[in-house]
């Protein structure tokens, strides 16, 4: 079991996420860097809106549907998702950590866990989206006793 003063602590969600740390005097979590990527889905979101999909007649009636079923958004996040999982395996190496336990909702934590393999050890994983809980909240959830990779 890693401690939790040796451990990254990875809080993300398809667009923002914090890197905190455990300081010990006295324990509290400290968010020390943030990455912001929601700029980018805002921006997607808004392209995406100005040229709606083209749209068919169906065969059998006079109705129309849109065409492709494609989604833009995701694999956006995704691209976010192993930015920010570059950036943890970067962070535990030049400090020295033990591994990452992340906070994420659940359908992030497959992705995070692949992208981090072999280059930092998951210690544990939160399948719950705190990017928006302030530090001085997030020991409630962050115990070491929730640990669960």
């Amino acid at each position: 079991m890693v401690s939790p003063g040796k451990a990254l602590f990875l809080i993300t969600d398809g667009g923002r996420a914090r890197l905190v740390e455990r300081r010990n005097d006295p324990p509290r979590y400290v968010t020390f860097e943030e990455i912001d990527g929601a700029a980018r889905l805002k921006t997607l979101r808004e392209e995406l809106r100005a040229s709606p999909p083209a749209r068919s007649f169906s065969s059998m009636t006079p109705a129309r549907a849109a065409v492709g079923r494609e989604d833009y958004v995701r694999p956006a996040k995704e691209a976010f998702i192993g930015e920010v999982a570059d950036r943890a395996a970067e962070v535990c190496r030049l400090r020295g950590l033990e591994g990452v336990v992340i906070a994420a909702p659940a359908r992030l934590i497959g992705p995070l866990r692949a992208r981090l393999e072999g280059r930092a050890r998951l210690a544990g994983a939160i399948r719950k989206d705190l990017t928006k809980a302030p530090d001085s909240t997030l020991g409630a959830w962050l115990d070491e006793t929730r640990f669960n990779p």
